[in-house]
């Protein structure tokens, strides 16, 4: 996608040949910054998409292991950006509910490299999934009678949705604006 990319900012249609693309395409698409953002399998992927392309220049992994799962009993090789850390900015954002040991093991191996180009933040009384759209749904459910409150807190934890949406909005935003300023701005 990185390659295809570069080639519309430089002014070519890989794919659409018989398409017309947007005007003025390559002027809005800017190479040098990338940033990636996933959940969970796709937070992992942004981590260590960033550690093998350094195309992508920030990446946040909102709750993704970077480890190999283990055998019950044994815990997971860890993947080389847990491993060998990374040179460019990292978020990792997590919840005060979802916490075990494989997470904490990946997530400490990456922010003991030296450097100080991976952050950890975490939100307050909620878990897993307030990073989908299950945090704006799930309240609706049960306030409609077709969730319990205990589910409710399971899937996505005690935190209104009022404040976990804008929350988990402005980590990113913020994390990405820093370190992938606007064109004419450096980068940091």
């Amino acid at each position: 996608m990185l390659d295809t990319l570069e080639a519309m900012a430089a002014g070519h249609r890989p794919g659409a040949e018989r398409h017309a693309l947007p005007e003025n395409l390559a002027d809005a698409l800017d190479p040098r910054r990338v940033g990636m953002y996933g959940h969970s399998a796709g937070g992992t992927t942004a981590a260590e998409a960033m550690y093998e392309d350094h195309r992508i220049k920030a990446a946040v992994n909102l709750e993704g292991y970077l480890n190999h799962p283990g055998k019950p009993g044994r815990t997971g090789e860890l993947f080389p950006v847990a491993r060998h850390g990374v040179d460019r900015p990292l978020l990792l954002l997590g919840t005060d509910g979802f916490r075990d040991e494989d997470i904490d093991r990946s997530w400490s191996a990456v922010l003991a490299h030296p450097g100080g180009h991976t952050r950890r933040r975490q939100l307050d009384n909620a878990t897993h999934w307030v990073f989908t759209d299950y945090a704006a749904m799930a309240p609706q459910l049960q306030a409609a009678g077709l969730m319990s409150a205990d589910s409710r807190i399971k899937l996505v934890g005690a935190i209104d949705p009022a404040r976990s949406v804008p929350a988990v909005r402005d980590h990113v935003l913020s994390f990405f604006a820093r370190h992938l300023p606007p064109a004419g701005l450096p980068l940091s």
